[in-house]
Order: C-alpha cells, then structure tokens, then sequence
C-alpha cells in the first residue's frame, strides 16, 4: 500500500511551537477505471485504507474529463450509477466499492479520491489506472457475458453472468458491489459446430440461436445475482443434444443488449469398470513330510516342522537314498500320483513340504528343488483344479535357481545367522514373516525374534536359551489363491511376479472416448493391469489414459498383478507369562525385506478389486469444458485435454445451494 496519506494534527495551544506530523499509513490500494465504448458507461472501482481519519462523513469524490466538457470533483453519491452497487463493509478503517457512470465518450483524466470529511479540505488522491475497450466483439469487448452450465446429470442448466474487466477478475468485480441484471429465454436444444477458441464461453458466437434447433418451452428467467437456476427439466429426446442456445438480455447506459448464451453439457463419465471380481479361494493343501527313515537327526526339530505346517496326518517320504538317481523323478511321481487323486474333488491345490535333513552342502535340496520343476511349471497355466504351487520348509535356508519355480515356490526359512536374538530384518528376506499388527512385541520377544519358521540351529539354539513352551506353536495354516477359468492367461513380470487375465474381462471403447487416471482409495486397485491386441505384456493402469489417446483400442484386457501365486496366512500362538496370546501373520513373496510395505491381506481378501473411483471413461461430449473438485467451471479444460494425466473429481452445481457460483 503506497504510504501518501499524512494527516496533519493541529494542536491548538498558546504554548505550541511545533505542529506535529502523524502518518497514519493513509492510501488507495485499488483505483481501477474501464470504459466500454459499446456500453457507454465507465466502471469505477476502489479501496483505501487509513488507520485514523476516516470516518462515517468521509466520502468518496470522482472526476473525469471527456471532448463534450469536464465533470469537476463529484462525491459519488450524488452520481446516478448505471448499474446496481451494493454497499460494501470494508471495515472502519477503509472504504471500498464501485459506481458506473454514463459517459458517451472516451474519457480522460479519471481522478478518484477519498476526503475525509465532508466538511473539511483534506484529501488523499489516488493514482488511477485507467482502461479503454473499444469497439469489438460482444464476447470479448463488453463488461459482461452469459452463459449456461448444466448440473451432474446433464438435465438441468443454470444461467450464469460473468464480469470481464482488464484489471480486476470475476470474484473481485462482484465482491466491491457490482451487481448487474441479465435474464435468458427462448432456449433451444441440439448440436451446431462452433469455434469456442475464439468465444470460450459461446457468448454471442452467432446472431441467433439456429432455427434447426428444437425449441423448449421454458419460462424467461431473470435475476441481479451472478447466476439463476432454470426450473424446468431437459427432456428425454435432448439426451444426445450436446447444447443449449438461449437469447439473453442484459442493461447498459444504452438500454439493454441482446446475444445468443450458450450452455454445454458435462462431459459424460462413468466408472470404466466398475469392479473386477475374481474369486480367491483356500486351496487343498497336499503335505509330505521328507525326512531319512533309517535314522533320527532332531526329533525336537523334527517335531517343530511338522506343528508348525501341520503336517501330523501326512504322508512321509523317506529320503535316505536322495543321492540315487532319479530320485528327483521318484519324488516327483509321488507328488503327481497325490495331485491326480486330489484333482477330483475339484479344488486348487499346494504342495506343502517339510524337508528334514541335515545336508549342509544344498545338493538334496536341489534334488528336491529338480522335482518340484517337473510338476509345477506344468500346472501353473491350467484351469482350476490345478496346483498353484509349493510351500518347503526346510532345515536350513537354500536360493532356488530355477527361473521357473521362483514365482512358483516360497522356500523357508530364513538363512542369515543362527541366534533369533541377533539377526538383523534383512534375514528374512528368502522367507518374510509380516504380523498383522506392525511393530508386535510379546512378552520379552519381538516377532522377528520368534522361531515360528526357523532353521534347525535357530530353533535348537531358541529352545536351549529360553524353552520349548516359549518357542510357541501353529494353530493354523490357509493357503489363499484365485481361481482359474479355461481362458484364464498368464504374463510373466520381472523374476517373481504373474499377471493374469482371468476370464475375458474387457473394457471396450470406442476411439472417441476418453480417459481418467485416479490414485486408488483401496489399495487393492493397484493390482490392476491391462494389456492389448497389439502388445501381449501386461502394462500399469494409469498409462491407459494416454495410450488411448495416442493409439486408440477398441477393447482393453485387464488382469491382475500378483508378487506370487498363493499366499500363505498363519494363525500362531505363544504362551507369555502363562498365557496364550495369539496372533494373525502372512508369509508375503517378492519383497526385499520384512519391513517394506506390502498390499497383504488386502489384495488376497473377498477376490473383489474395485475400480469405480480409478478409472473414469469419458463416451460423450469429452471435448466440453469441465469443473473441478473445487466446483470452479473451466472453460478451457476439456476431460480428453486435461485430464488424461490428473484425477477427475467434479464438484458440479446443485440447484438450491444458495450463493454465488465459484468463478475467478
């Protein structure tokens, strides 16, 4: 604020020598002046501010010069504005407002000031800034412009009056008084090709609205506020009509002013698919203990694996001549022998293994691990029933190496380190354990520090420092996976993952269309992938958008993404104090450590991935302007422009809200 205002107090005494100077941060923070040729009138627009001084006799003068004579230092209430100004509170230390003046030529040296008091000489003047629009087109050289936006169902229009001046914006203009009359009749409805580029708003873009337009026998509305709702209801037949034309009528110093008001309906968007749904079931699990039956390593290890897989009623598998040939394929006749009898019931399967051994060289357990690649691989891409694959705990930790059964099998346990108390959460990474609850603290454990699946020498070394009783115990194992249909298809992603195509769910679209890319509120969303005709690999949802628009498909693929093809859910219990606490945990795959986060649970519960807030599909008038979540109407923002790459959340215009429309 520009410090010119200095109030000079005289202090009236026999014994004053000086006159002292008070600055009482006096000045105009806003002089704005336009003048519109077509509208004969000169808009007037301030606001000052002194922190002493004015008062309720403080008044605002004006003064202008044009070629027909000079209109000398006016207070502006005796002026007769052209338009309504309401007054303004701009507290008791400004003033604010606006007038408009009839003026039928151009007019030079606008002076605006504030005195102080009616009766008294002192002024404060401002520096005003003066604009001049000629003559031109309606749309773009007048102070006001009409126009229409329907509501979220495209059945009902709103009119709107829109302030344009060269310094001040919408908000501004209506909030320092300005109120202007307009009022709309004689609509119609139907579709006319029209250059918006050059009238955003559509406001006298033709003479008249196109006799080929059907008309609609609405009621003339009028109002002094910046927008009025039109009663009656869009018909059924005007469903594919993508405009509105109205005549609307607005005041001027001239009279009134007549122009054709265009209003164009929203976008049309719906969820692109609203849910994908592909059941997830617990699967059958096929447990085999494999263990030497000519002699005993650790009957309290051996224990241990077969609780916590629960194992107690399952077939064993003596491996004492494991170094024989072929017993990778003896072993895996048993595992096929099992899988066929079990097929009939008509249910997934998992193998679940407990490998007992004491064979530190890795060479059984890749006896073991050349087994599983001649049953697994063979399975995963089979309708249901099939084996979705193979859980092995193991007596120590072991890598796989085929690139096959890396997405196929989760190998426990973990193999960095022989003390629980002491391994660092990197040690999980070949078998992460994640509780339900993070951060889970029993007793004087941590949950990293439980020997819930153990190598034998963490397990034997738990026991001998704590007890057997606290080394807890499985109460109970669910292998979860989807189901598969005969179309079902699978995609290989990076080393562990699969993508699959279910059942033929499609999203169709017509090369028109558009989309609208959203973060997902539910995380089991992010599963979500598609893939075309033209590229078989699975590709994130959120560039569906921006290829469509690039290369436009027909049909989209969707499936899912999965770190692994079941999931391994575990109910586990410790005795602490003499009490039994127990809790949920899942054995996630993919994943670098067991503290990075992971969807779980989540994506694995109900088999129902919604989609209805993530992706949106435009079908009709995409090219229309749009609202924001805001509710602001951007002309200049189609759905297929500007929202390919951000989120699109309407706030559209609700009839009877009350108050003035949100539009800088």
């Amino acid at each position: 604020m520009a410090r010119i205002g200095v109030l000079l107090a005289l202090v009236a005494c026999s014994a004053c020598e000086k006159v002292p100077i008070v600055d009482i941060e006096a000045g105009f923070t806003l002089a704005d002046a336009a003048w519109y040729s077509e509208e004969q009138t000169l808009f007037i627009f301030y606001r000052v501010q002194a922190e002493q001084g004015i008062g309720l006799e403080s008044q605002i003068e004006i003064s202008y010069r044009t070629d027909d004579g000079e209109v000398p230092w006016t207070p502006i209430t005796e002026l007769t504005p052209v338009h309504t100004h309401v007054p303004v509170d701009c507290g008791n230390k400004g003033r604010c407002g606006s007038t408009s003046l009839q003026v039928a030529r151009a007019p030079r040296n606008v002076g605006v000031r504030l005195r102080y008091h009616s009766d008294g000489e002192v002024t404060l003047p401002a520096s005003v800034k003066l604009n001049l629009v000629g003559a031109g087109p309606a749309h773009s050289h007048r102070s006001l412009v009409v126009y229409g936006v329907f509501d979220e169902a495209n059945t009902h229009v709103q009119w709107r009056a829109r302030h344009q001046f060269p310094t001040l914006r919408n908000e501004e203009v209506q909030e320092l008084g300005l109120r202007r009359t307009f009022s709309v009749g004689d609509s119609r409805y139907g579709h006319f090709e029209q250059a918006f580029e050059v009238s955003p708003y559509g406001y006298a873009a033709t003479p008249a609205c196109p006799g080929a337009l059907t008309p609609l026998a609405w009621s003339p509305v009028e109002t002094l506020e910046r927008a009025v709702p039109q009663a009656e209801e869009l018909p059924a037949a005007a469903s594919a009509a993508s405009i509105v034309c109205a005549s609307s009528t607005v005041t001027d110093a001239k009279g009134t002013f007549q122009a054709v008001a265009l209003a164009r309906k929203n976008p049309e968007v719906r969820s692109a698919f609203p849910s994908l749904r592909n059941p997830i079931r617990p699967n059958t699990v096929l447990g085999f203990l494999l263990k030497p039956c000519a002699r005993s390593i650790s009957d309290q290890h051996r224990a241990m694996q077969v609780q916590r897989l629960q194992l107690a009623n399952s077939p064993e598998i003596c491996i004492d001549n494991w170094r024989a040939p072929g017993f990778a394929n003896q072993l895996a006749a048993r595992f096929r022998e099992r899988i066929d009898e079990v097929r009939a019931q008509g249910k997934d399967m998992v193998l679940s293994l407990s490998l007992h051994h004491d064979d530190t060289s890795g060479q059984l357990a890749a006896v073991l691990e050349d087994a599983l690649e001649q049953v697994l691989p063979f399975e995963r891409d089979k309708s249901t029933p099939r084996v979705s694959g193979a859980f092995v705990f193991d007596s120590f930790g072991y890598e796989l190496v085929s690139s096959e059964l890396k997405h196929l099998v989760l190998w426990c346990p973990a193999s960095l380190g022989d003390d629980l108390d002491e391994l660092p959460s990197a040690a999980q990474r070949s078998c992460p354990l994640l509780p339900d609850t993070p951060d889970l603290k029993l007793g004087p454990f941590r949950f990293s520090n439980l020997p819930i699946l153990p190598t034998r020498a963490q397990y034997l070394k738990f026991i001998d420092k704590y007890s057997d009783g606290q080394a807890g115990r499985m109460r109970e194992l669910l292998f979860l996976a989807p189901e598969r249909t005969p179309l079902s298809q699978n995609a290989q992603v990076g080393e562990f993952g699969v993508a699959t195509f279910f059942n033929n769910e499609i999203l169709t679209a017509a090369p028109s269309d558009a989309f609208s890319y959203c973060q997902p509120e539910d995380p089991r969303a992010s599963a979500v992938i598609f893939r075309t005709s033209l590229d078989p690999n699975p590709l994130p949802l959120e560039i569906l958008p921006e290829l469509h628009e690039q290369l436009p498909q027909s049909a989209y693929a969707l499936g899912l993404f999965w770190d692994f093809p079941f999931l391994l859910r575990a109910e586990y219990e410790v005795i602490v104090a003499g009490a039994a606490s127990a809790f949920s945990l899942t054995v996630p795959f993919g994943i670098s450590s067991s503290d990075q986060a992971y969807y779980g649970t989540d994506l694995w519960e109900g088999g129902e991935f919604p989609l209805s807030t993530t992706l949106l599909q435009c079908t009709r008038f995409c090219d229309h302007p749009t609202f924001d979540s805001a509710g602001v109407y951007n002309v200049g923002a189609s759905f297929r422009g500007s929202y390919r790459k951000q989120c699109y959340r309407p706030r559209y215009p609700v009839a009877g809200a009350g108050g003035f429309p949100l539009d800088p």
